[in-house]
């Protein structure tokens, strides 16, 4: 049950928001961002675009088409934010369920009619689900979200109810308890625990101030160390490292996959299907030579496994039974080091691109980036609101940083916008290396900053039903190759790329062109959708033959811009024409 300590305790997290990005205006849009970010992971740029309230939003106030790691999931969002303790005591309001019901059976009839009853924005992200429902395994979240009691169960049957035929919906309440207990940064407690590893099935090995056991674990064992002890039926966070936790909100194919390959009639098979789990703890001891030792860990953390040890738990609330015939390999690494543990957490975290940010932050390349920075007064962000009491205006986030680089130097916009996650992951060396410079990383996000506060004053004509320019509507999803043609106009004109005035003053010739060209290809083909053209690799060649036919004159004063190099040596315009892999 939520207390008043709970309500304060969110209360100011959101106050906190409040002023600090654009989308924040006020409590109740900063419900909407934490939670957002929280649940999704997602970027302010993301938070910003997924958003689709206002008139005509079906009862939908989100979007988010979720294609990271292989996954193809859709998630719907309901927000409902009150603004006292007292309003909090009642439940979700059931007066916009018959709107998402209504909003789902059209969106998977795919009646085109939608787009006289959703505004351009929703309008973009239906054209967008319909794409995702062409691909492999598509599932739907539907997430209520209030700072309030649940919906009544009744009202949640009753949406149950309505969308079981569709087979491939989720449905999760977010409450404000539930809330708090997730998505509330708080300290989370040391835990010990005692696990009995199967038969004489373990081995050690100690190598200077590091010590490892390699054991097998029988599920129930997995579930009895992640299980929550005041609330059986959930998982408990503080077992969790900071690497992993993302991932227990997520229902992605991979979690479905060893989800059901744990209730499967073969389970037996599935030590030698998964990759199992890492744990780190400050110490473990047991009785060597024993048969089914119980090993005790002090200070215990799982650094890698979160989709397994959470799709495990699960199976075992839905049948019990069948999951007691599942063993999992566990790698236990003692050490006292944080150093060792943040290595053992990056080489064994394949699976978490989205986190390798963190991972990173203690390069020489970052923290010599903070450096510079400082020096200019301005506060680089090795990790996410790193510096979240500082004045917006004057920090630097260095996943932005890095994105609006990789769109504008490195000429990959399309990766910049949907594959974020290779900004720290394969293009990591790319961008930082011994040649990046704080300078080559502000230009690019500053002039970023000038298309995003367009696309920003677009979509509030949007939600404020004001007149816009509906040419401009590919700005939604193509703010990232309007930056890439900025630094293709500068190229053509012989303007020097980090001249940050020079390059903001090409920003009206970069849409105008896109305009054009989003005309020409909407006009070519019956089905083309923004979101589709802005994906696809070839998209940025089709921006570099309407500059090149532009015929720009090189400015007298202007210098041809040196070609950013990659580390394999290739130069911008040659890779900016070719598809990444």
């Amino acid at each position: 049950m939520a207390t008043m300590l709970d309500w304060n305790a969110l209360s100011h997290k959101l106050n906190s928001y409040v002023g600090e990005y654009a989308f924040c205006t006020s409590p109740k849009r900063a419900f909407t961002h934490v939670m957002l970010e929280y649940v999704l992971s997602l970027t302010p740029e993301e938070i910003e675009d997924a958003a689709t309230d206002g008139p005509d939003d079906r009862g939908i106030d989100a979007v988010f088409v979720d294609d990271r790691d292989g996954s193809n999931a859709i998630h719907l969002f309901q927000f409902k934010h009150v603004d006292s303790f007292q309003k909090a005591k009642n439940n979700f309001p059931s007066n916009e369920i018959d709107k998402m019901l209504s909003f789902c059976a059209e969106l998977l009839d795919q009646n085109t009619q939608m787009k006289r009853t959703c505004n351009p924005i929703l309008w973009t992200k239906v054209q967008e689900i319909w794409e995702a429902l062409e691909r492999p395994d598509p599932s739907f979240e539907v997430h209520f979200c209030g700072n309030m009691k649940p919906m009544l169960e009744a009202h949640q049957r009753r949406v149950e109810g309505a969308l079981r035929p569709y087979k491939s919906f989720n449905i999760t309440n977010h409450s404000l308890d539930s809330i708090v207990n997730l998505f509330l940064e708080k300290k989370h407690a040391k835990v010990h625990s005692n696990l009995r590893v199967v038969d004489k099935n373990y081995f050690e090995r100690t190598d200077g101030n590091i010590r490892g056991l390699i054991v097998t674990l029988e599920a129930e064992e997995l579930v009895k160390l992640v299980r929550d002890p005041d609330n059986p039926r959930q998982v408990r966070l503080d077992v969790f490292n900071d690497n992993v936790r993302v991932y227990l909100t997520k229902k992605n194919r991979v979690n479905k996959k060893i989800h059901a390959t744990a209730l499967s009639d073969t389970n037996a098979e599935f030590w030698y299907l998964n990759n199992g789990i890492t744990l780190t703890c400050d110490s473990f001891s047991y009785q060597p030579g024993t048969r089914a030792p119980t090993v005790k860990l002090e200070n215990v953390q799982i650094v890698n496994g979160g989709q397994t040890s959470n799709a495990i738990f699960e199976a075992h609330l839905e049948n019990a039974n069948k999951v007691k015939h599942v063993l999992v390999l566990a790698r236990i690494y003692e050490t006292r080091t944080s150093g060792i543990t943040s290595k053992i957490a990056e080489v064994t975290n394949s699976q978490t691109p989205i986190n390798t940010r963190d991972l990173r932050s203690n390069d020489d390349i970052q923290r010599k980036l903070e450096e510079s920075f400082s020096d200019q007064d301005l506060y680089y962000e090795r990790k996410y609101r790193q510096h979240h009491s500082e004045p917006k205006s004057g920090r630097i986030d260095s996943l932005s940083a890095g994105q609006a680089f990789l769109a504008y130097e490195l000429g990959y916009p399309e990766v910049a916008k949907k594959d974020r996650a290779k900004v720290f992951g394969e293009m990591y060396d790319n961008i930082f290396n011994e040649k990046i410079t704080p300078t080559k990383l502000l230009v690019p996000l500053r002039v970023h900053a000038d298309i995003e506060s367009r696309k920003r004053d677009l979509q509030k004509k949007i939600k404020g039903q004001k007149p816009f320019d509906s040419d401009l509507l590919f700005l939604i999803d193509g703010a990232y190759h309007s930056l890439f043609a900025v630094a293709e106009i500068c190229e053509a004109k012989g303007i020097e790329r980090m001249d940050e005035l020079k390059a903001k003053a090409q920003i009206p010739a970069a849409l105008d062109l896109l305009k054009r060209l989003v005309k020409e290809e909407s006009k070519a083909d019956e089905a083309f959708t923004t979101s589709r053209f802005f994906k696809d690799a070839k998209t940025k060649g089709k921006i570099q033959r309407l500059v090149a036919a532009e015929s720009y004159s090189r400015g007298a004063g202007g210098r041809r811009s040196g070609r950013t190099k990659t580390s394999s040596g290739s130069a911008r315009k040659s890779r900016a024409t070719g598809a990444h892999d």
